[in-house]
């Protein structure tokens, strides 16, 4: 059956640490926030699930760190880089001692809790949330309210907003309303899977690369390791995840020993493929955050802090935007320019770093430079963990050390 509109503020659609995170700070300041998921939380998710240094800082902020860390996740030190050639480096984020992170570690636990603590904090602040239920169809009205039609087991429903949050993925539904969506030629599929009594993982999490795959290896609390393997879609062999999984962990003969022992305590989960981006982030009435509005390569980490860190940016333009009655494309915009001053610089420094991914020769000749230089390669870690600025990175000088 299909029930009379219910009204909001905002729509939140996708309650995974974007979403929850956005909803939490709107809520907090009285905004009426309706949050909705597919989803009943807790519930997995396929994801590398590591958290910069930085991204601490922000969840401080919202008020949820001390929830996560009773979940007991795993400290990460730093990062281990090994290139196609089997040369190593390491980088520490105490190591880049000019730059004072919020903590000298990241942090790691499955999205399972991660995303069942964030969606909580977002109900104790006020928002109203919404489980197993999908978003159908968004129309805007002649006054341009935004109406969505969102089925349940229960009903179909619509619900009533000034401003929708698109914060659902990849695959984003309000990317597609929005006429923003994208896709791109090259696509990658990455395959996850938490481990138990994997031999030698420890303070570091590692990322392992050969030509066109590379596998990434966390400890995420408990015993667990996330084994995360990815590779080009046209590189895989037919087959379930698990097969594909398999096949790529056998490119890396060195992780496979390392696993040869280990137990697979989960079912080999599928996210991709990567290939999807958007033109903007805002329209009439709409913006998009995390995954939705942009893709972080899993090697470079940034998913989850991007997510954190645009909720942040997102609330701040959204909340005088509501009060004033104004939501508007030109009042909304000026989140694409705070996206471009926050994120521009990681966005470059993702792209070489992917450069240098998919060049085996190129990383081989970086690895040998950055193991006999660890100062270059805390400093490196750092940027990726959101406390060192880019440009200490992205320069003449430091691009001379790295390649003579």
């Amino acid at each position: 059956m299909v029930v009379a509109a219910r009204r909001y503020d905002a729509l939140v659609v996708g309650a995974g640490p974007a979403g929850s995170a956005v909803a939490t700070l709107l809520a907090q300041t009285g905004v009426r926030v309706a949050l909705v998921d597919r989803a009943v939380f807790p519930r997995p998710k396929a994801c590398a699930e590591y958290l910069s240094p930085e991204a601490g800082r922000v969840l401080a902020r919202l008020g949820a760190l001390p929830a996560v860390e009773a979940e007991h996740p795993a400290r990460l030190a730093g990062m281990r880089v090994v290139s196609p050639d089997g040369t190593s480096f390491a980088g520490r984020f105490s190591g880049a001692r000019a730059f004072r992170p919020f903590a000298e570690h990241g942090l790691a636990l499955p999205r399972e809790r991660l995303d069942y603590v964030l969606a909580g904090a977002a109900v104790a602040a006020g928002a109203t949330l919404f489980e197993r239920t999908r978003l159908e169809r968004l129309d805007r009205e002649p006054g341009g309210a935004i109406v969505a039609a969102l089925r349940s087991a229960r009903a179909v429903e619509r619900l009533q907003a000034a401003v929708v949050v698109g914060a659902d993925g990849l695959g984003s539904r309000v990317a597609r309303w929005m006429g923003v969506a994208r896709r791109g030629a090259r696509q990658r599929l990455a395959l996850v899977a938490h481990v138990a009594d994997a031999r030698d993982v420890g303070e570091l999490g590692e990322m392992h690369v050969a030509a066109g795959a590379y596998v990434g290896l966390a400890a995420v609390g408990h015993g667990l390791t996330n084994v995360a393997a990815v590779a080009d879609l046209a590189a895989l062999p037919a087959g379930d995840p698990e097969a594909r999984w398999r096949a790529i962990l056998a490119r890396f003969p060195r992780v496979a020993e390392r696993l040869a022992g280990a137990t697979r305590v989960s079912p080999v989960r599928a996210v991709g493929p990567f290939s999807r981006w958007t033109t903007r982030a805002t329209g009439d009435g709409a913006l998009l955050v995390g995954d939705a509005a942009d893709f972080y390569d899993p090697f470079t980490g940034e998913g989850i802090y991007a997510a954190l860190r645009g909720a942040e940016l997102a609330a701040a333009r959204l909340r005088p935007a509501l009060e004033a009655g104004d939501l508007g494309r030109r009042r909304l915009r000026g989140y694409d320019r705070d996206r471009l001053r926050t994120f521009g610089g990681k966005w470059l420094l993702e792209r070489a770093i992917g450069l240098a991914v998919s060049t085996p020769r190129i990383l081989d000749h970086v690895a040998h430079r950055l193991a006999r230089r660890p100062d270059l390669a805390d400093l490196l870690v750092g940027a990726t963990g959101d406390f060192v600025p880019v440009h200490h990175v992205l320069n003449p000088v430091v691009a001379l050390r790295l390649l003579w």
